[in-house]
């Protein structure tokens, strides 16, 4: 049997953008072994959580892509 070639990126499910593999927390119950938020929209999900907010994926989707778009 052929060995499968380890993705390089993955696309962050809050998000929607493209981030290399080493911008993913480890996650051994997912298939490919990482968690589905990238690093940085974990960490923004959580500090909002951490305030009380109660904010949906799709509101962490604008409000993510807002800060990323302002920052560049």
């Amino acid at each position: 049997m052929a060995r499968r070639k380890k993705a390089t990126t993955k696309l962050c499910a809050m998000t929607g953008m493209t981030f290399p593999t080493t911008e993913f927390y480890a996650n051994k119950t997912s298939s490919d072994g990482l968690h589905a938020y990238s690093k940085k929209a974990d960490n923004f999900r959580r500090r909002l959580q951490a305030t009380g907010a109660t904010v949906g994926t799709t509101e962490l989707r604008t409000m993510f892509n807002n800060l990323f778009q302002t920052a560049v």
